[in-house]
C-alpha cells in the first residue's frame, strides 16, 4: 500500500519538478523579440493570417503544415503579441521533456531490461535524464527562438510516436485487449506522420522502431517485423516533401559532409561544455578528408561508434543513448547539404540521446560507491546547465542584444552585420545601420541583401541617387530580385521617372521566383500586388484608367482585402465614368472596415445621380 502511495507521488512529482524548473529558466523570454526568420515566417507572413484556410497553409510548405498551423492559431488568438508566442513554444519543451521522462520510465518496463543493473534507480534516471534535456542552454536555440518552433513541436511528435509504440508493444506482451493496444498503435503512427509533416528528420523515427525493438524486445522475426512494416511506409513521406523545389545550398554535398566530421566534435564539445554559444558560427568548409582536423575527427567518431556497439549487452543504455545521438543528428549531418554547417537547434532530439548517455553513465560509475553521490554529481550538473540557460537567454531579448553577441563572436561573416544593421534600422539608427551594412558588403562584396538593406537606408534619408545604385547593384547580383526591382520603382516613383519606375514594377511582377513564392513569407507575391498597385496610381496619373483597373484588378486577385486597391480602383471606374462599378468597390472598401473619403462619396453621387 506504502509502496503504492510513493509510487503515485513520484508520477506527481517528477512531472512538477520538471515543469517548475522550466518555468523558472525561461521565464526571460516571454517578451522576447522576434528574431531573424521569425520576421519572414511569422510577422510577415500573410499565409497564417487565416487559421481556416488549411489549404493556404498547406500550399505554403508542406513539410511544415503543422508547424504553420500552431503560427496561424497564435495569429488568430492575439495577432503579434509575442506573449503567446513563447508560452507556446515552452509549452512544447515541457511537454517534450515529459515525454523524454515517460520514455526512460517505458525503456526500464520493457523485457531486454528487466534484469538491467539499473532498474532499481529507474525513477532517478528517468527524472534526470528529463532534467538535461529541459534545462541544457543548447536548447534556447529551439524554445526562445520562435521560428524553431518547428524543431521542436518535431521533436515532441517523434518522441509521443516512439513513447506509443513502446507502449503498445507493452500492451500487447502484458495481453491487453486487442482494442487497447491497436488503439495506441494507431496513435503512435498518427504522431509519426505529423512529425514528419513538421520537420524533415523525422525521417529517421522508423529506425528508431526498429532500434528499440532491437535494443529492448525480445527478438522474435515474424513479430518484430510485424510491427515495424508499417512504420517502414512512411519512409517515402519526407523524400517526397523534399522532391518539392528547394533552395540551393551554398555547400556542395561532399565538402558539407566532410565538414560534419568536425561539427560533430564542436556538438560534443558544447553538449559537455556549453560555453560561447552562437546564433551564427563562423565555420570553416573542410575540402578534404586527409587534412589533420577533419580525419582525427572521424577517428574519434568511428571510436564512438565502435564503442557503443561493443558496450551494447553490458550497458545497454549507454550503447542505446549514443546510437539515438546519432541517428537523430544524420540527417542534418549528412551528404544533403544545408546553408550553414552548424546551428544549435539541430541538437533538440540528438540532445535526448545524450541525456540519456550522461545520466547511464554516471550511475554506472557511481554503481559501488553511493547513490547520495550520484544525486549530488547530477544536480550539480543540472543546476550549472540552468544557470548558463537562463544567461543564454537574456541574449535573446532584443534583436540588438541578440546580433551584438553574434558580431562579437563571428565578426567576419557578413549575415551577422546585416541582421545588426536591420535592428539599429528597425530603431532608426540609421547612421549605424549603413555603417554595418557597409561592413557585410566589404566582406562579401556580392551579398545581394546588403547592398538592397542599405538601400532601404539611403531611400529612408532621401539620398535617391545612392539608394537606387544599391538597389541596381543588389539586381546585377540577384537578376530576380523581385523586392529590389519594387523598391527601386518606389524611388523612380518619387522622382517623378514614371517611365523608369513603371519598368521596375513590370519587372518586379515578371521576375521569375516562384521557389520564393511556393515558400518564403516576406509575402513576395504580396510585393507583387503592391506593384501592380503603385503600376496602377501611375497608370491614373497618366490618364492610362483602362490600364489602371487592369492592374488593380490583378492586385486584388493576389490580396483579396487590399481596401486600397478597391479604394484606387473605385476611383479609376469614376475616372472612367463607370459609376456603378465605382459604387461596387466604394462597398467593398467599407465592407472591410475602411472609411471613404466624405468628399469622393459626394462627387461619385452627384454623378451618379445617387441618393445614397
Amino acid at each position: 500500500m506504502i509502496a503504492r502511495i510513493l509510487k503515485r507521488k513520484y508520477k506527481l512529482l517528477a512531472p512538477s519538478l520538471i515543469l517548475l524548473l522550466g518555468i523558472l529558466i525561461y521565464a526571460n523570454t516571454l517578451h522576447s523579440s522576434f528574431h531573424y526568420d521569425d520576421f519572414r515566417y511569422i510577422a510577415d507572413n500573410y499565409y497564417i493570417r487565416d487559421v481556416i484556410n488549411l489549404k493556404s497553409l498547406w500550399n505554403f510548405s508542406h513539410g511544415r503544415f503543422f508547424i504553420l498551423l500552431t503560427f496561424a492559431l497564435n495569429y488568430h488568438l492575439h495577432k503579434l503579441d509575442l506573449l503567446g508566442y513563447h508560452i507556446f513554444n515552452l509549452i512544447i519543451h515541457l511537454g517534450a521533456a515529459i515525454l523524454v521522462w515517460w520514455l526512460v520510465r517505458l525503456i526500464f518496463s520493457t523485457p531486454l531490461m528487466k534484469g538491467d543493473r539499473l532498474l532499481e534507480n529507474s525513477p532517478w534516471i528517468a527524472l534526470f535524464t528529463a532534467l538535461i534535456f529541459l534545462s541544457h542552454p543548447l536548447q534556447t536555440e529551439s524554445v526562445t527562438y520562435i521560428w524553431q518552433r518547428c524543431t521542436s513541436l518535431g521533436g515532441f511528435f517523434y518522441l509521443f510516436s516512439v513513447c506509443l509504440y513502446i507502449k503498445s508493444r507493452l500492451l500487447k506482451l502484458q495481453n491487453s485487449t486487442l482494442f487497447k493496444w491497436i488503439v495506441v498503435y494507431v496513435l503512435s503512427l498518427i504522431f509519426a506522420v505529423m512529425s514528419m509533416f513538421t520537420k524533415e528528420n523525422s525521417i529517421t523515427l522508423p529506425v528508431m522502431i526498429i532500434l528499440c525493438e532491437f535494443y529492448f524486445f525480445r527478438p522474435d522475426k515474424f513479430n518484430s517485423w510485424k510491427h515495424i512494416i508499417p512504420f517502414l511506409f512512411l519512409l517515402p513521406i519526407v523524400p517526397i516533401i523534399l522532391s518539392t523545389p528547394q533552395p540551393k545550398s551554398v555547400n556542395t554535398g561532399g565538402c558539407y559532409f566532410l565538414t560534419q566530421f568536425r561539427v560533430i566534435i564542436t556538438y560534443i564539445r558544447l553538449l559537455f561544455i556549453p560555453l560561447n554559444q552562437n546564433l551564427n558560427y563562423d565555420y570553416p568548409v573542410a575540402n578534404s578528408l586527409f587534412n589533420f582536423p577533419s580525419l582525427i575527427s572521424f577517428g574519434f567518431l568511428v571510436a564512438i561508434m565502435i564503442s557503443a556497439i561493443r558496450v551494447f549487452l553490458k550497458y545497454r543504455l549507454i550503447s542505446f543513448g549514443i546510437l539515438w545521438f546519432f541517428l537523430t543528428l544524420s540527417p542534418d549531418s549528412s551528404f544533403v547539404p544545408l546553408d550553414d554547417v552548424i546551428f544549435e537547434h539541430r541538437l533538440y532530439l540528438p540532445m535526448v540521446g545524450f541525456s540519456l548517455f550522461l545520466v547511464s553513465f554516471i550511475y554506472y560509475f557511481f554503481k559501488h560507491k553511493s547513490l547520495k553521490a550520484m544525486v549530488t554529481v547530477l544536480l550539480i550538473v543540472i543546476s550549472c546547465y540552468s544557470l548558463l540557460t537562463y544567461r543564454r537567454n537574456s541574449i535573446w531579448k532584443d534583436e540588438l542584444t541578440l546580433w551584438n553577441d553574434v558580431v562579437h563572436k563571428s565578426p567576419k561573416k557578413a549575415r551577422p552585420y546585416i541582421s545588426r544593421g536591420n535592428a539599429y534600422h528597425q530603431q532608426g539608427n540609421f547612421i549605424q545601420a549603413v555603417s554595418d551594412y557597409t561592413q557585410a558588403i566589404a566582406i562579401n562584396p556580392n551579398y545581394a541583401e546588403a547592398y538592397y538593406n542599405r538601400g532601404i537606408v539611403y531611400d529612408k534619408q532621401g539620398n535617391f541617387i545612392q539608394a537606387i545604385s544599391d538597389y541596381t547593384r543588389a539586381i546585377v547580383i540577384n537578376p530576380n530580385y523581385v523586392e529590389a526591382y519594387y523598391n527601386r520603382g518606389i524611388v523612380y516613383d518619387k522622382q517623378g521617372n514614371f517611365i523608369q519606375a513603371i519598368s521596375d514594377y513590370t519587372q518586379a511582377i515578371a521576375a521569375n521566383s516562384s521557389y520564393a513564392e511556393s515558400f518564403y513569407s516576406r509575402g513576395i507575391i504580396y510585393v507583387k500586388a503592391e506593384a501592380f498597385y503603385n503600376r496602377g496610381i501611375i497608370y491614373v496619373k497618366q490618364g492610362n484608367f483602362i490600364q489602371a483597373i487592369s492592374d488593380y484588378t490583378q492586385a486584388i486577385a493576389i490580396n483579396p482585402n487590399y481596401a486600397e486597391a478597391y479604394l484606387n480602383r473605385g476611383l479609376a471606374y469614376y475616372l472612367a465614368k463607370e459609376y456603378d462599378k465605382a459604387w461596387l468597390d466604394e462597398h467593398e472598401v467599407e465592407r472591410l472596415g475602411y472609411a471613404v473619403h466624405p468628399e469622393f462619396l459626394n462627387a461619385l453621387k452627384e454623378a451618379s445621380g445617387r441618393s445614397n
